[in-house]
């Protein structure tokens, strides 16, 4: 399969050069506000056959049926704002769907635009949406296999290399960190929200917070990275592994894909399938895909391991600002009590 060339990714940003599902792209421009959608669809030459609204994320999702194509709508939440941000999350899907990756793809309408802006009747101020093709596949839990693993390393590697090269043809527009980690404000014990967590609890965070920290100082890559490739963002269609929702893309540290994967896998606390007897083989699988697309730095399953453990912090702070409360899904509670035994045997550095 034909890597893309440097000259293929300066391509995106000139409005000839480009071919998305048929049409070419223009450099980012503003489009018109559009509030209902027939009205979007006839800027793509659609009607639509179908649409639902999918379960609220981090981003609202219309699933469309239009002309035989099988659709997303995806409106931005109203704080996205960060044009070069978003504009790099598309440049970065074409240039790994141009590439042969199972990811969606954006399309672009008449006027060779991706991004639209979205303001329905009766809302206030208008948000940034845009339209992607629908990935096909199917999530798995029991079925993550090592020979399923050993396909998202090699996803997870090939990302990596086109990002790369975007960011060598100037087109990674945003400084966005991919990932925060709030550790500061965990082993100061003022983290916002932790006040609900029971004071033992608290402890136990603020102490495992304190010996994290100094660990991941150390110097690591950055590049240019998706953020959140957990299982649930993972589907697989036949010997290929894909990924969805790349909304939370940015910089940092690439070893943060692989353990946003194996998260789950080492610590199932979400619900999930109890995978620990064969966590090893999985990981080591996960390791070989990767392998496969570029050597492997010296220490990186220590560190994978380390922002696994960091990780935990993510979850719960998830839990803290979006959660109405603790119990707000089924596993929560199993989170929390995991959690804590997780963080007393303390990050392994």
């Amino acid at each position: 399969m034909r890597l893309l060339q440097h000259d293929d990714l300066r391509s995106l940003s000139h409005p000839k050069a480009c071919d998305t599902a048929g049409m070419s792209v223009r450099a980012p421009a503003e489009a018109d506000v559009v509030g209902d959608l027939d009205t979007l669809l006839h800027r793509y030459g659609l009607r639509a056959d179908r649409v639902r609204r999918m379960p609220r994320a981090d981003c609202e999702i219309w699933r469309i049926s239009a002309g035989g194509q099988d659709l997303q709508w995806r409106i931005y939440a109203p704080d996205r704002h960060d044009i070069g941000a978003i504009h790099t999350e598309l440049d970065w899907l074409q240039a790994a769907a141009d590439d042969g990756l199972h990811v969606p793809r954006p399309q672009v309408d008449r006027d060779g635009l991706r991004l639209q802006r979205w303001q329905p009747a009766g809302q206030t101020g208008a948000r940034h949406a845009v339209l992607l093709s629908w990935l096909p596949g199917r999530l798995l839990d029991r079925g993550l296999t090592a020979a399923r693993l050993q396909q998202v390393g090699r996803l997870i590697g090939r990302l990596h290399r086109v990002a790369m090269h975007l960011h060598e043809a100037g087109l990674v527009r945003t400084q966005r960190e991919a990932v925060t980690l709030d550790l500061k404000r965990w082993a100061a014990g003022t983290r916002p929200g932790s006040e609900r967590l029971a004071v033992g609890h608290r402890q136990v965070l603020q102490a495992a917070a304190h010996r994290l920290l100094p660990l991941l100082e150390a110097p690591a890559p950055r590049c240019f990275i998706h953020g959140d490739l957990h299982p649930w963002n993972l589907l697989f269609q036949g010997r290929e592994a894909g990924a969805i929702d790349f909304t939370d893309c940015g910089w940092g540290d690439p070893a943060m894909d692989l353990a946003s994967t194996l998260q789950y896998l080492k610590l199932p606390l979400a619900g999930n399938h109890d995978h620990r007897a064969v966590y090893p083989a999985l990981r080591d699988a996960l390791f070989d895909g990767l392998a496969q697309e570029r050597p492997l730095p010296a220490g990186l399953p220590q560190r994978v391991d380390l922002l696994i453990t960091a990780r935990l912090f993510l979850t719960l702070e998830w839990m803290l600002d979006d959660w109405p409360d603790l119990n707000h899904r089924a596993w929560g509670p199993g989170f929390l009590r995991g959690q804590e035994q997780a963080l007393r045997e303390g990050p392994q550095g």
